[in-house]
């Protein structure tokens, strides 16, 4: 007699589900919901064979394994349990393809909190409303993820990181309540890598094994050359950041400069572009000249163990380009390296007639971002007393809320000028004058130096070059190449000059025949 009660009871799986810690919060805790359905399961004389849980899941299918976990026990005992206890529809759907997978197995459904139960048996009109309240769930969920995204944008636009930390820092509950970002003690060895590899001297293979041998980690582990990779094409450790395919300045403490994160990205541009791989032997000029035939770029080839040649890769056909000695490109990259030469006299009358217009222009820049600052803080003295009129209620929490994110977005705006105002300001011009005097002689040192210093002094100051037909045609990056086109025309003017004077002199009269001088009559011009 016993045996046949026991065989009569319904068996069931249970399933309960939470998708945010905020819905835990508001009672929907998955404890909460397994003594609902423990208590149902009793009342009723169920025997719950399994009981399924997925928490913090919002939507995405790799957190919903308590979900396909529960599909696949009632495929494999479609004899033994037909039927599911559940809280509500949207604890057990959230979008139309569960709906569909548990439509599919064709289960009796208990939804405990709405009293209601679903199986292939109900009638049409339980299924439609049945159906309803799926798409109501779906409905909440796309607006879930409407609300949260727009939320994600709207702090996006006041400077704070709306996710999860990136390596380097870390997640913490700012002095308004909302989540902000700041470093953790792997910023040192982010900013350390930055300043490695913006020297040029290292391929991301290169770095990822010195980092290694240093010990130095990440995350508690090793780096490898894809984690590098992805650490420096970040623009967040740079105090701006990425989001929704737009740039944002960010209200975070940078980690490294913007300078030395555009040089990075500089750097891993041009890899990308020349895809440059680490070879036996160190050529000076491998991956800095192309073909001036097929725009392929010359590498280096050392040929009875002591000449260097270069010689196009011949990656798109057949080049007519000859081999070159590595002499005949050094020397023509030293000839294009001496136009840059200004003369001493012209550095000493740059420094004094620049000198003047840096101060003026130091000096405006100076008061602008003074006016800036002096408006940031009355936007906060603005801030503070909405937030006391608020606290007296003079004023309601719409209007404050409203005025509060203008006043907010008014300081941001001054606050990114100001920092527009410091990144672009111009070097001192002490500092111009040393690089020009540094350009002027490296025409005379570059032969000398080794070919990584070759390289860091072309990476520093050429644009492009490219050799045809044994001739070196090159472009310098700015300044250098206003350099080069000033000085050229301070030449042809010195030249211009040079030759009115000796026309003038071929035409100065001279002494006649007659060398008497009492009859030569001095020449007059008045």
């Amino acid at each position: 007699m016993q045996d046949s009660q026991q065989s009569a009871r319904e068996n069931v799986v249970v399933y309960a589900r939470v998708s945010s810690k905020e819905q835990e919060r508001e009672g929907f805790s998955i404890p909460a919901q397994l003594e609902l359905l423990r208590t149902y399961a009793k009342q009723h004389g169920m025997i719950i064979l399994q009981e399924f849980v997925d928490a913090e899941s919002a939507s995405g299918g790799a957190a919903r394994v308590g979900f396909g976990e529960m599909l696949a026990f009632l495929r494999a005992n479609r004899g033994r349990c037909k039927s599911i206890l559940v809280e509500k529809t949207d604890r057990l759907y959230r979008n139309l393809r569960d709906y569909v997978k548990v439509d599919e197995l064709g289960p009796a459904i208990h939804f405990v909190k709405e009293g209601s139960v679903l199986s292939p048996d109900s009638r049409s009109s339980e299924q439609l409303v049945h159906g309803i309240k799926v798409l109501m769930a779906r409905n909440y969920s796309l607006n879930l993820g409407e609300e949260t995204l727009k939320g994600m944008r709207q702090k996006a636009k006041s400077g704070l990181y709306p996710s999860c930390a990136p390596a380097g820092y870390r997640n913490v509950e700012g002095s308004r309540g909302k989540r902000i970002i700041v470093p953790t003690g792997d910023a040192p060895i982010i900013a350390r890598l930055f300043d490695e590899f913006a020297t040029g001297h290292f391929s991301l293979k290169a770095l990822a094994r010195k980092a290694r041998t240093e010990g130095w980690t990440v995350l508690g582990r090793p780096l490898a050359r894809s984690t590098l990779h992805q650490i420096l094409r970040r623009r967040i450790y740079c105090g701006d950041f990425d989001w929704d395919g737009t740039a944002h300045t960010g209200t975070h403490d940078a980690l490294v400069s913007r300078e030395i994160w555009d040089r990075v990205q500089l750097l891993l541009g041009r890899r990308a572009e020349t895809k440059l791989h680490r070879i036996k032997h160190d050529f000076a000029f491998t991956g800095f000249v192309r073909c001036g035939h097929c725009g392929c770029c010359l590498v280096g080839e050392l040929k009875k163990k002591r000449y260097v040649y270069y010689h196009c890769t011949g990656h798109r056909g057949k080049c007519p380009e000859p081999y070159a000695r590595e002499e005949a490109i050094q020397s023509q990259f030293a000839d294009s390296l001496r136009t840059l030469v200004v003369p001493l006299a012209v550095l000493h009358w740059l420094e004094g007639a620049v000198a003047e217009s840096d101060v003026n222009a130091r000096s405006m820049r100076e008061r602008e971002a003074n006016r800036l600052e002096e408006q940031c803080r009355r936007v906060e003295m603005k801030l503070e007393r909405l937030y006391e009129d608020r606290l007296e209620d003079r004023i309601t929490a719409e209007v404050h809320d409203r005025k509060a994110r203008d006043l907010r977005l008014q300081r941001l705006d001054f606050l990114r000028h100001i920092n527009e105002i410091q990144a672009t300001a111009p070097a001192p011009v002490q500092q111009a004058i040393s690089l020009m005097d540094l350009t002027s002689k490296a025409a005379d040192l570059f032969a000398v130096q080794p070919p990584h210093e070759k390289q860091g002094f072309l990476r520093l100051v050429l644009k492009a070059a490219s050799w045809r037909d044994g001739r070196l045609h090159m472009e310098f990056e700015e300044p250098f190449e206003s350099m080069k086109r000033s000085n050229h025309a301070s030449q042809s003017k010195l030249k211009e000059v040079a030759m009115a004077n000796r026309d003038f002199e071929d035409w100065l009269p001279g002494m006649d025949s007659n060398h008497d001088s009492r009859l030569q009559r001095p020449l007059s011009y008045h």
